[in-house]
């Protein structure tokens, strides 16, 4: 999970900058792979002995350190400028901890347009890498403010507030609350069964209480309670994943793993094993929430998880299984 250059000593108050970032889960991800030292630049496949050449792609002159990468290169400073964020390069550093940390002391709105020019940069850098593809810098300019302005669209439809405000966790709901529309909602749970059996159960609604897709799983394991809950978590993100589904509110009763997935705080037990997994698989949706649920607003999930399907796995696409039925009407009766 760690790279090389990834020092224990701060890695953990990274961590606290890194989920404090309001943006979406792509570019979280890359900035923890940042911090991590595992971004495949040059210089870092050059000294792992991965490959001969450390030039910069674009350049072909400087090394490609993390620093020249994102901050140095003039092509890259000039999109700095152009997105007023020139007080966040950090000329020379090539330890992403340090520069979150740094940057913690700068304007919210900068440290999300800033967050998300990195990604933006990155992307455009594989685009060339990879596909001979050249990005204008109009055009990546654009797409980082397109970027901000619909993750803060989403934000405002799921919060009611602003950025600012998500400090302040909700109070957890104990019925089913439809999710805003454009957002589908994933309620997922477990069921640790003492035959050796374990259930997973995963639902997906629009902002109507239509169902798009029901699943169950059945796995052999003596998992604890936690690890089969992010076990349930994992599979609804697959499911979403398989079926097309972008943006996502994902809805468990397990309140631990949802507060440590909204903080992305992962250490190095077999639980946080589990929770690397979800946040990798998570950064390829567009837009990604995690919200606690009482159980009694848990119960269509709950009834998948106890069911037992034919095979390992079965998938219902736009219904779920008559004996869930009644448990989906009354939430759908409940909808103010």
């Amino acid at each position: 999970m760690l790279g090389k250059s990834c020092n224990l000593d701060n890695f953990h108050h990274a961590w606290v900058n890194l989920w404090k970032l309001q943006t979406t889960p792509k570019v979280r991800h890359l900035l923890r792979r940042a911090c991590t030292g595992s971004l495949p630049v040059k210089a870092l496949l050059k000294a792992r002995h991965m490959s001969e050449d450390d030039k910069c792609p674009w350049c072909s002159d400087e090394v490609e350190s993390m620093s020249h990468t994102f901050f140095t290169y003039k092509a890259v400073s000039d999109l700095w400028l152009q997105c007023g964020c020139e007080e966040l390069i950090m000329e020379g550093e090539n330890d992403f901890k340090v520069i979150l940390e740094r940057w913690a002391s700068k304007l919210r709105c900068k440290q999300q347009m800033g967050a998300t020019l990195l990604w933006a940069i990155w992307h455009r850098r594989n685009d060339m890498v990879f596909n001979s593809k050249k990005t204008p810098h109009l055009v990546v300019v654009e797409r980082v403010r397109r970027l901000v302005a619909d993750f803060d669209k989403y934000h405002l439809s799921i919060y009611g507030a602003g950025p600012a405000a998500s400090t302040t966790q909700p109070r957890s709901p104990k019925k089913w609350v439809a999710p805003p529309p454009g957002i589908i909602k994933v309620n997922c749970d477990a069921s640790v069964g003492g035959d050796g059996w374990i259930g997973l159960g995963a639902i997906a609604r629009n902002e109507k209480g239509e169902v798009l897709f029901a699943g169950t799983r059945r796995v052999r394991g003596r998992w604890p309670p936690i690890i089969a809950e992010c076990k349930a978590i994992y599979f609804s993100i697959r499911l979403a994943l398989k079926y097309g589904v972008t943006n996502i509110c994902l809805e468990s009763d397990c309140q631990i793993a949802i507060a440590r997935l909204n903080k992305s705080t992962v250490f190095f037990t077999d639980l946080d094993s589990m929770l690397e997994d979800i946040l990798e698989a998570s950064s390829k949706f567009e837009f990604i929430s995690w919200s606690h649920v009482k159980r009694e607003g848990n119960y269509v999930a709950h009834h998948l998880a106890r069911l037992v399907s034919f095979g390992i796995e079965q998938v219902w696409i736009k219904h779920c299984p008559r004996d869930v039925s009644p448990y989906v009407l009354m939430d759908n009766l409940s909808l103010d």
